[in-house]
């Protein structure tokens, strides 16, 4: 009876995976030619609704609830910042900027860049281009970012420090760039701690299983006194406050 149980649990697993990776790459591949037709004509108010509908609805489609708390309590409705969110699954960047009521930009890998469609669609919403295997290129990278942080209004960049999917659902090691990026700019650093991702869908396996992801706002870490010398410092606060979540 119990390996019945198990059989059955396993095929409902293996059936609703399937129909989440269908509906997902038919959203996926809609809304980018959406994105990108609008993105002809404007990219004010309506192209930053498409882009948050279109995020919001690939968690919607595979069934996962999310809640979001500390928004009212730590985030200024004109507030820029740099948000550090833990790396857990395929899913974060939709529910990383799902969550988040502002406007906000992550930093992709260079190379994804010239990826078929997903590549057009990265440059056409403004995602940062960053090439980690060549160390003065990244620096350039980012130098130039915290520039178009400076000069934009009411834009935020969104980073996952890891660099890379947890493989144990265990905080993994930091890496500088981001908190650089932050030093550059001179903006507040938020940790940003998601929780029940890991269950939903694991990097080591492809079965996705739905279920309720709880997004947390930490309040605003302050960038003022630290430095490339002392960027460990930075790193080591903002891990300690998300550490309180992910143990």
């Amino acid at each position: 009876m119990r390996n019945l149980k198990k059989l059955f649990i396993f095929v409902k697993d293996v059936i609703v995976s399937i129909f989440i990776y269908i509906i997902g790459v038919i959203h996926f591949f809609l809304g980018s030619i959406l994105i990108l037709l609008v993105g002809i004509f404007t990219t004010g108010w309506l192209f930053e609704k498409v882009v948050k509908i279109f995020s919001k609805m690939i968690t919607i489609l595979a069934f996962i609830r999310v809640k979001i708390e500390g928004v009212e309590e730590n985030l200024s409705p004109d507030g820029k910042y740099i948000l550090m969110l833990n790396h857990v699954n395929i899913f974060d960047g939709f529910v990383f900027n799902g969550s988040f009521p502002g406007k906000l930009r992550g930093i992709e890998e260079e190379s994804h860049m010239s990826w078929p469609v997903y590549g057009p669609l990265m440059k056409k919403i403004g995602m940062i281009p960053i090439n980690r295997k060549n160390a003065r290129k990244a620096l350039e990278s980012l130098k130039r970012s915290a520039e178009l942080l400076i000069e934009q209004k009411n834009l935020s960049i969104g980073v996952m420090p890891e660099g890379t999917r947890t493989l144990t659902g265990k905080l993994g090691k930091f890496k500088k760039g981001g908190f650089l990026l932050a030093i550059e700019s001179g903006l507040d650093i938020i940790p940003v701690i998601q929780t029940g991702s890991y269950k939903i869908k694991q990097k080591t396996k492809w079965m996705i299983r739905p279920g309720r992801i709880k997004i947390l706002y930490e309040k605003a870490i302050s960038t003022k006194g630290f430095t490339r010398e002392n960027v460990n410092e930075l790193m080591v606060k903002v891990r300690d406050v998300m550490l309180k979540y992910l143990e």
